[in-house]
Order: C-alpha cells, then sequence, then structure tokens
C-alpha cells in the first residue's frame, strides 16, 4: 500500500519540478522579447549617362546622344543624332521635338532621373529643346548647357547625368 502512495507521490514530484521549469524562462524571470530588425532600404543604383527616353513610335531609329565637355570648363556639348534607316517614314515626315538636360547629381536625390520632359523644364535643370522634322536622311541637333538654358546651374567639375527626352510632336 505504501509503495503505491510512495510511487504517486515521487510521479507528483517529478511533474511538479517539470512544470516549474517550463513556467520559468531561463533569463531569471523575465521573458525575451525578440527584436524586431528592420532590413536596410536598397540604395538606388547610380544612373549612368546618357539617359534616352524616346516616343516608342521612333523604336525602329538609331537614335544617340554624346557629350564633349568644354575646354574651358564652364559646360557641355551634347549632340542627339537620330538616324531613320529602316524606318518607315511618311513622305511628310516626322516631327519631334527634343527636350536635352544635364544635372549634377550631388544637387538631386540619389538615383533621380526627370520622369518627363516637362518635369525636366520645371524643376530648374539646365535644358534645351529643339525640334525639326526627320525625312529619310539622319538628322542631328546640339545643344550647349547651361549656356542655351535659362538655368545655369551645372558644374561640370562634378559628377553630372546628361539625357534627352525625345517625343512626336502630335
Amino acid at each position: 500500500m505504501y509503495s503505491c502512495t510512495t510511487a504517486s507521490l515521487a510521479i507528483l514530484i517529478v511533474l511538479t519540478v517539470l512544470i516549474a521549469g517550463c513556467a520559468s524562462s531561463p533569463d531569471g524571470g523575465e521573458i525575451a522579447t525578440p527584436e524586431a530588425t528592420i532590413p536596410p532600404s536598397p540604395t538606388p543604383e547610380p544612373v549612368e549617362s546618357p539617359v534616352i527616353v524616346s516616343d516608342p513610335r521612333l523604336s525602329p531609329m538609331a537614335i544617340t546622344l554624346t557629350a564633349s565637355e568644354m575646354s574651358d570648363g564652364t559646360g557641355v556639348y551634347l549632340t542627339l543624332a537620330i538616324d531613320p534607316k529602316g524606318a518607315a517614314i511618311a513622305r511628310n515626315g516626322v516631327p519631334v521635338i527634343a527636350t536635352i538636360f544635364a544635372y549634377n547629381t550631388v544637387e538631386e536625390a540619389p538615383g533621380f532621373v526627370p520622369g518627363s520632359a516637362d518635369e525636366v523644364r520645371s524643376s530648374g535643370l539646365p535644358y534645351r529643346s529643339l525640334s525639326d522634322t526627320v525625312y529619310d536622311a539622319p538628322v542631328s541637333f546640339r545643344a550647349s548647357l547651361p549656356a542655351e538654358s535659362e538655368f545655369k546651374n551645372l558644374d561640370i567639375g562634378k559628377e553630372y547625368v546628361y539625357g534627352v527626352f525625345l517625343n512626336i510632336r502630335d
């Protein structure tokens, strides 16, 4: 009779110890709170020149934009070349407008690229808009920035980005 009571008592003591051990935390009674880790925000990719955004209807044409810095260090010459070879051009040609721009990357948010020609014109970036009609022969546009812009805030001694928005004048 005593052995059954002793065994029951031993089991009860073991269970009490186990339950008490599970109820307390290993840090002496303090409950560990998991720390929330915030992933670092991705660094925007640096913008590379030239930035060329053109109307999809101009995609059959070869479009290039090159830059050469002025020897006196006051600005940059930008040359836009459009070669319509292989494109189906209507007899009356394709009227285009080019908004050529340049800006210092340190003056803008990292990864900044203007979203449209209107944004270039309204944001105070040095730019020049030129228009012409493309027929079946190559066409070139040339701009001197910041000299030919109302905004003179381009320092070619600092890192800069240049580009063009090329649209069809509808």
